[in-house]
């Protein structure tokens, strides 16, 4: 049972980080720097401050991506009941000098840059280009930005969901969504209410539908829910990163791309359509409950305050706002009632 407490994927990162760690005790300090080996486990803080200047002047990390390589090391000692050995005040020093020489270097090619929320705008463009093509693999591409963006996913959430994971009815379009947020053995629906007012053309559903239809032809319910006619991709999703590389070809279709200074990446559709669910007056625990946040500083971290209200974001998310109230004659406004659920709501008390 200890074995199953981490998912596949997570214990495949770890074991990869952690031999990497142990290779450089073992092999590189004496091969490269002509030091004596240390010993990986347990470590101290002073071999994993070490470890850390050694990633940094192979120059293939990161400082912002060096989390998931201290988690290894600490994770691997916490296993088997020993200290944590990459925390404290040496770590953090190291991380701020890291970030210095980064910066450094990044002022001499002026290629700085940070990752922010993709404009509801943008997504858009997207869906609107994902209405007009005739190519199965536009279509799909942006169907998936789409789809990830209005569910605050993740880019893992995403490309794990199976054809049997949606369903279209009067009530709108459902996900038993599918992260590493979500315990196996729960089931964890999240529905997008077919509400009408600001959408009333319905656009994501009419895109949503059309990768739908198109792929049932092929498809079968076991089905990763991306897989285009021919591809061998029933028994493994694809990789997450698949996500952003699909953001990327389509900004270069609808021709856009950031602001100076600022990236989109496939983490962009979850701060993003989180953000602008935000602007346009959507209650904060709302947002909490619909991206599977289980905490305030969870969802701040993904949340804008920069990002306005604009039209778009009222066509994605302004389902999730409050209805009108009724009218003085207690009935609602005539955009409330002509909604699916107000007339499926009207059925039902007949």
């Amino acid at each position: 049972m200890l074995t199953r407490g981490r998912r596949i994927g997570t214990k495949e990162s770890y074991a990869g980080k952690w031999h990497r760690f142990v290779a450089f005790c073992t092999e590189t300090l004496p091969e490269v720097y002509g030091w004596k080996p240390r010993c990986p486990l347990p470590a101290t803080e002073r071999t994993v401050v070490l470890y850390l200047s050694h990633l940094s002047m192979e120059g293939l990390v990161k400082e912002r991506s060096l989390n998931a390589y201290l988690s290894a090391i600490n994770q691997a000692h916490e296993d088997v009941r020993l200290p944590r050995p990459a925390l404290g005040h040496g770590l953090r020093l190291t991380r701020s000098g890291l970030r210095d020489v980064e910066g450094e270097e990044l002022d001499d090619v002026d290629d700085c840059s940070v990752r922010a929320p993709v404009p509801a705008a943008v997504i858009m463009a997207i869906l609107q280009l994902g209405l007009t093509t005739q190519h199965p693999d536009t279509l799909r591409k942006c169907a998936c930005i789409v789809l990830n963006y209005c569910w605050y996913n993740r880019a893992d959430t995403g490309v794990q969901l199976k054809r049997a994971h949606l369903s279209f009815d009067w009530h709108g379009i459902t996900i038993n969504v599918k992260g590493k947020t979500v315990a196996r053995n729960a089931a964890c629906p999240v529905t997008r209410l077919a509400r009408t007012p600001y959408d009333p053309r319905q656009l994501v559903l009419s895109l949503l539908r059309r990768w739908h239809e198109m792929s049932a032809a092929w498809q079968h319910p076991d089905s990763f829910y991306w897989t285009l006619s021919g591809e061998a991709a029933d028994l493994h999703p694809k990789p997450a990163a698949i996500v952003g590389t699909w953001l990327n070809d389509l900004l270069s279709l609808v021709d856009i791309a950031p602001p100076a200074g600022e990236k989109w990446s496939a983490h962009s559709l979850r701060s993003g359509g989180a953000s602008a669910s935000l602007a346009i007056g959507v209650a904060l625990f709302f947002i909490m409950k619909y991206g599977i946040w289980r905490s305030l500083a969870a969802v701040q971290r993904y949340l804008s305050h920069l990002v306005v209200a604009c039209p778009a974001a009222y066509v994605f998310f302004g389902w999730m706002l409050p209805p009108p109230p009724p009218s003085r004659h207690g009935s609602a406004s005539p955009a409330a009632a002509s909604s699916p659920h107000a007339r499926a709501s009207a059925s039902r008390t007949r």
